[in-house]
């Protein structure tokens, strides 16, 4: 829903304030007006973590990550505040996670496990296998897989979450102007273009799950609308392509 006239002149009159005076008051209703973000991409995260965390604990986990946005968005870098302000939620939700080293070492010997039957299937065939071949590969039923698939969701959400896989914006904005390296920026916009080009080789359907989920900012849910398909099935395209992906920026590494 768009914000009225009203309100969006009210939020600029709010950032004016905070940005001169820097007052504790007008810094915590930015905050507060900001906390739909945050429940916003908690529940895009949400779905990963079925079984293993509620709602209200990734918004939890999520709001210091809006704080520290609060406190460290500078305008003059040119970079909205929701796009910076994203970033460091979803990093701080998963920092949360990661604290935990909740996910067991069972879980990440099937992650790779899943992975290396996709590659070894990939290179042998010369083309991205089905589902039903990879379970074959694996030596379990569909449903076995799928539920693997969705056993080691969480997972494949820290494979490519560096926040310079999923914008530069963040650390651009910690850093001073003129003091990032050069070596640094060379090595993300390779790695850019090396996830665009692992992300060009996805099976149309994990494609458009990436290209729906990341840069067009759907739930799973909505994808799954999209697509004619389950949410726990979108979830499971989205593992795959996770996997895939991993694969050939460490092929590429």
């Amino acid at each position: 829903m768009a914000a009225s006239v009203e309100t969006i002149e009210q939020q600029i009159q709010l950032w004016e304030q905070f940005l001169k005076d820097r007052d504790r008051e007008s810094r915590e209703q930015i905050i507060l007006s900001y906390v739909a973000l945050v429940k916003y991409i908690a529940g895009r995260l949400a779905i990963f973590f079925k079984g293993y965390y509620e709602m209200e604990d990734l918004i939890s986990a999520g709001i210091p990550g809006l704080i520290n946005a609060v406190d460290k968005y500078n305008p003059s870098r040119k970079v909205k505040f929701e796009t910076f302000a994203s970033i460091k939620i979803r990093g701080a939700i998963l920092d949360w996670v990661r604290s935990f080293s909740w996910v067991p070492r069972s879980v990440y010997t099937e992650s790779r496990r899943v992975e290396q039957a996709i590659a070894s299937l990939e290179q042998s065939l010369g083309m991205s296998p089905e589902d039903e071949e990879v379970a074959g590969c694996l030596g379990v039923t569909i449903d076995e897989y799928r539920h693997m698939l969705e056993k080691i969701a969480p997972v494949t959400l820290f494979s490519l979450d560096s926040d310079r896989h999923q914008n530069p914006a963040a650390d651009e904005l910690d850093r001073d102007a003129g003091t990032e390296s050069v070596l640094e920026n060379i090595t993300f916009e390779e790695t850019k273009q090396e996830l665009a080009d692992g992300i060009s080789r996805l099976p149309e359907k994990e494609k458009l799950v990436v290209s729906l989920y990341y840069y067009d900012g759907l739930s799973l849910k909505e994808i799954g609308k999209v697509l004619g398909v389950t949410e726990s099935r979108v979830s499971q395209l989205h593992t795959q392509a996770v996997l895939r992906l991993r694969r050939i920026l460490e092929a590429c590494g």
